[in-house]
């Protein structure tokens, strides 16, 4: 119990306070204002025709701006496509709702082991996104 709530404080600490890289598991999405910070997700889905997408999503927070950047590699066997997304982030308890600098926009849950789950633009399930899970990570891990 100690512990869980020794990573709940150490996820809050703004980056300058930080020992080392987080923890995976440790990512909270504190509200805006709230220090600086940077934390990492990666994951990798199925896909209809190509071998599988592998993306990697940077959230960051720096003099309360909030932006993120969103990468997307289609794998297959003729080559990889790479798919560059950045814009601004935000939190709604614990929903993330990414707004590229594009015009879209991409909505995730944060689910109980910090994992972030695809949802619908109004937070519900999206069944056509089940397998739409990014994973924290470390940033040693990163690209």
């Amino acid at each position: 119990m100690l512990a869980a709530a020794m990573l709940v404080l150490a996820a809050c600490e703004p980056v300058s306070q930080q020992q080392g890289p987080r923890a995976a598991g440790g990512n909270r999405l504190p509200a805006q204002g709230q220090g600086n910070f940077a934390m990492e997700f990666r994951g990798r889905r199925p896909c209809v025709d190509c071998q599988g997408i592998d993306a990697w999503l940077r959230l960051e927070q720096r003099g309360g701006k909030q932006r993120y950047e969103l990468v997307e590699r289609y794998l297959a066997v003729d080559g990889e496509r790479r798919f560059d997304d950045a814009g601004e982030w935000r939190a709604e308890d614990d929903l993330l709702r990414l707004r590229s600098d594009d015009g879209g926009e991409r909505v995730y849950a944060r689910m109980p082991d910090d994992s972030l789950l695809a949802r619908a633009s109004d937070g519900g399930p999206l069944a056509a996104a089940a397998d739409d899970v990014l994973l924290p990570t470390d940033f040693q891990d990163a690209q």
